[in-house]
């Protein structure tokens, strides 16, 4: 993690370095982004007729939450410029492996999910022509995939929620900018299932998404 803001603040440093780009409207402009950072999630919950059931089985209460750990994104889409201040955003955000932990640490479960949005910026130029800060919202699609401690495939259901955001994009050229992208996203909680259709718990998917990229303007 350290390692990450310190790339990113050498990088903003060395962008600041360059002069003026000249590139204060994106309207009727097409933009693809590409972006790394890390998402920090909630925390989640065992299934209470799951608790139940183990409770009955073995004697054992189960705690009933579960920690998602922090962990690596990776993000991208398109941008179009509709006005000098208003720009759509297609966007995808992926999390290739989230562990799932029990109150004792132990991993009891692995997800992996996509996020698609489809949402709309607010824009304005800060200070220069080549700096240009939004806030956005927007509409999400969540679909995830879970295993297991022993690598068996679940199922969780697919959930629509939505986001927030705020950011910057500095132009270094007419047509490459640096990105920085801070999001909130919200969803009702996703129920977990294993392989036999039984319900074990349920993922909270609010979280907190970083992504750090760049930008490439076709036109």
């Amino acid at each position: 993690m350290n390692k990450f803001l310190a790339l990113m603040i050498g990088t903003i440093l060395l962008a600041a370095s360059v002069g003026a780009a000249e590139a204060e409207s994106i309207k009727g402009r097409l933009g693809i982004t590409g972006q790394v950072g890390f998402m920090v999630p909630s925390n989640s919950e065992y299934d209470p007729n799951f608790i139940n059931a183990v409770t009955v089985a073995t004697g054992t209460t189960l705690p009933s939450q579960l920690k998602v750990d922090t962990n690596f994104a990776g993000g991208g889409g398109l941008i179009y410029g509709l006005t000098d201040n208003l720009a759509l955003e297609a966007h995808v955000i992926y999390t290739p492996e989230l562990d799932v932990k029990n109150s004792a640490g132990v991993k009891v479960l692995q997800l992996d999910t996509t996020n698609a949005s489809l949402g709309i910026q607010l824009r304005n130029n800060v200070a220069d022509s080549d700096l240009a800060a939004y806030i956005g919202a927007g509409v999400d699609v969540l679909v995830s995939n879970v295993q297991d401690a022993s690598g068996v495939d679940g199922k969780v259901s697919t959930v629509v929620g939505g986001h927030v955001n705020a950011g910057g994009d500095y132009f270094m050229t007419k047509h490459w900018a640096l990105n920085l992208d801070l999001r909130g996203v919200f969803f009702p909680d996703a129920d977990i299932k294993g392989n036999n259709g039984i319900k074990v718990a349920q993922y909270n998917p609010i979280s907190f998404v970083a992504l750090f990229g760049v930008r490439f303007f076709i036109n």
